[in-house]
């Protein structure tokens, strides 16, 4: 039975583990024996022995760390929706999550947001104006303005007469 990997190829942690089987599994195939390839690679035996052990590189990656509870796993939801929502910063994101009694630090959110949410579609809105579009809307007479400039700033700033 063939085991699905849960990293995807080009994961450095994948490919460099694909590379160790590789090569293990080549030397023992030329006749050396698991104490000489522990030596030739730097490895501990035990080591080997666990590479020797699985026929295919996905066997290695199974372990109790990959789906391990983690503190922040409570807040992803939120975290995913203020992506969602278009807030993109991850030290604002760790602030709002620490107000509601996160415990750990900003490293975790980031990594997090860097791994699970980069890439994610999120909302897209108008661009909003240049700085100097707007001070040209402010400070050109308001009969002077053009319509559709007139437009934009009362979009800009409601308190701004016609």
């Amino acid at each position: 039975m063939a085991v699905v990997s849960p990293w995807p190829t080009g994961h450095r942690f994948a490919e460099r583990t694909r590379a160790k089987h590789a090569t293990i599994h080549a030397l023992l195939a030329a006749g050396h024996s698991k104490r000489s390839v522990a030596r030739q690679l730097g490895m501990t035996l035990n080591t080997i022995l666990r590479f020797s052990r699985a026929s295919t590189p996905e066997e290695m990656f199974t372990g109790q760390w990959q789906s391990r509870a983690t503190k922040l796993d409570a807040y992803k939801p939120y975290l995913d929706q203020r992506w969602k929502e278009g807030c993109t910063n991850a030290w604002k994101l760790w602030e709002e999550i620490k107000e509601q009694g996160y415990p750990d630090g900003y490293g975790n959110v980031r990594n997090y947001v860097s791994r699970a949410l980069r890439g994610k579609p999120q909302k897209v809105g108008p661009r909003p104006p240049s700085a100097r579009a707007v001070t040209r809307w402010l400070l050109t007479h308001p009969d002077a303005l053009a319509e559709y400039d007139r437009l934009h700033l009362k979009a800009v700033s409601p308190t701004v007469p016609n």
